[in-house]
């Protein structure tokens, strides 16, 4: 069943922008997978919101999802030629010159052509065949065929070459580093062969909808990363030099003596690589209280509570 991209967030189809980013952002806050781990549930939600709010914040697709629903959005939709078929349909199927009613420009039968409207070549695709008689005038093409490709995080970020069996047929996918959920990839000639009746066509394209599944550690925001980083209280009094796992390998970071949970440290350019485009890897301390607490500990703690000289809460004034 075809999505309701305006029920997914909740809006009615009149909503202005800001109405429905307003939407979107309180259905991501709600569902997103970093604060819902393990929940399938929120995260199908917030991969659905995330994909109307992509249609509908665009002024162009939301024009043609208004119009043509998915089909609209797809690959090479031709939103004048599906137009046209619109307005051969209303007139009763009645050709541009001549013939009867129910026939294609020319006399050919619909049905005959496209087996029926939603299967084998879209109706809204009329490449390839002539204005006048129904019949190719040039090579035809097989029907793009679409599948979901689930990918782990770290796949995605550093990028692989797969083999998947799809059909029946083993099918050998290049995943482009720096790759994030909802790319889409296109296989020339892995999709669906051309009809019987075109013996010189060409297959169509297989589709592949990246599905990312979220990282247990690291965060992503466009092409940047975010690890939260353990320290003990001692290391974040005097400080210390830390091995940091990243995506390009162990990298030595400076924590600086009086560091608070919270600080961001920037390795420039550590972050996923997407092309030309190097984005960021932030580790975001988190100060670590001691896994035995203790006499010694105890003591430890009431001597070092004299170094505070202000109080560190008198700014919380809601």
């Amino acid at each position: 069943m075809e999505a309701d991209y305006y029920k997914t967030l909740g809006v009615s189809r009149t909503a202005d922008d800001a109405t429905i980013k307003k939407a979107y952002r309180q259905i991501a806050r709600e569902n997103h997978p970093d604060l819902n781990p393990d929940d399938s549930v929120r995260e199908e939600r917030f991969k659905a919101a995330s994909v109307a709010f992509e249609v509908l914040s665009d002024t162009e697709k939301r024009k043609l999802y208004d119009e043509f629903g998915d089909d609209g959005l797809r690959d090479g939709f031709n939103s004048d030629q599906a137009r046209e078929y619109a307005r051969w349909q209303q007139t009763g199927g009645r050709p541009r010159a001549g013939g009867g009613g129910g026939r294609a420009p020319g006399g050919a039968n619909f049905e005959d052509l496209f087996g029926n409207i939603f299967g084998g070549r879209s109706p809204y695709d009329t490449s390839g065949y002539s204005d006048f008689g129904g019949f190719p005038s040039g090579p035809m093409k097989g029907q793009d065929l679409e599948a979901a490709l689930d990918l782990d995080f770290m796949t995605a970020v550093n990028g692989a070459e797969m083999e998947l069996t799809i059909g029946g047929r083993n099918v050998k996918v290049r995943i482009p580093k720096g790759a994030d959920d909802g790319d889409r990839l296109r296989l020339k000639g892995q999709g669906q062969a051309a009809p019987p009746q075109a013996p010189k066509g060409s297959a169509g394209d297989l589709i592949l909808t990246l599905k990312v599944k979220p990282h247990p550690m690291l965060r992503r925001e466009g092409l940047n990363l975010y690890l939260d980083f353990p320290v003990t209280m001692p290391e974040a009094i005097v400080g210390a030099k830390l091995d940091v796992p990243t995506p390009h390998g162990d990298f030595k970071v400076s924590i600086p003596a009086g560091v608070n949970s919270g600080a961001k440290l920037r390795l420039k350019e550590k972050g996923v690589h997407r092309g030309k485009k190097h984005g960021d890897y932030y580790v975001v301390i988190q100060i670590q209280a001691p896994d035995r607490i203790d006499e010694a500990t105890t003591t430890l703690a009431e001597s070092l509570a004299e170094a505070y000289t202000t109080d560190i809460r008198a700014d919380l004034i809601l």
